[in-house]
């Protein structure tokens, strides 16, 4: 006599359809959001030489030496908390056309730095630099006291950089090449 086979072993599997319609109900959105809030985002990235770490005087580097016969101008702003510092290999400018050490720009009365002033003066320093032979005559050096604060450097960088001609009405390049320096 023959055994009837169970039910059990002959279970079908059903196959269920996919519905990826909320999936790409969700893509339809998500992406026009995503490309649209991208354009809010913008990253800005400045080359910077800085000071190397061993970097200290009697060195005694050869190489150093040989630079030193070529013309350098070396144009430094320091930040401090009076003001902007403008020299050079020279010395430093003073405010006012006096002697006693103040800043060339000093701080505005509500002690907040004069941005737009430390512009206009190192415009009237790169036309008169321009063509005198300095190797250096596109960057400058930026140096700054200690507790001097992150977003004064940064504004200083962009106010360096570049500046809107008022006669051409068209952005130029004032000091590209930004070096940071160190004060000691």
């Amino acid at each position: 006599m023959a055994f009837k086979p169970s039910m059990r072993a002959h279970n079908k599997v059903s196959e269920i359809p996919l519905d990826i319609r909320p999936v790409m109900n969700l893509m339809v959105v998500l992406i026009p959001i995503l490309l649209y809030s991208a354009e809010f985002v913008k990253l800005s990235i400045r080359e910077l030489n800085l000071p190397a770490a061993s970097a200290g005087p009697g060195t005694g580097n050869t190489t150093d030496e040989v630079k030193e016969e070529e013309k350098r101008l070396q144009l430094t702003v320091l930040v401090s908390k009076e003001g902007f510092y403008i020299g050079n290999r020279g010395g430093y400018l003073s405010g006012e056309a006096n002697m006693t050490g103040e800043p060339a720009i000093p701080i505005l009365d509500n002690g907040e730095y004069n941005f737009q002033a430390l512009q206009d003066s190192l415009v009237k320093i790169q036309e008169k630099v321009k063509g005198q032979g300095f190797i250096d005559e596109k960057s400058i050096i930026i140096s700054a006291e200690r507790d001097i604060m992150y977003k004064h450097l940064i504004r200083v960088i962009d106010y360096v950089t570049i500046y809107t001609d008022p006669q051409a009405r068209e952005e130029k390049e004032l000091f590209p090449q930004i070096n940071i320096g160190q004060v000691i």
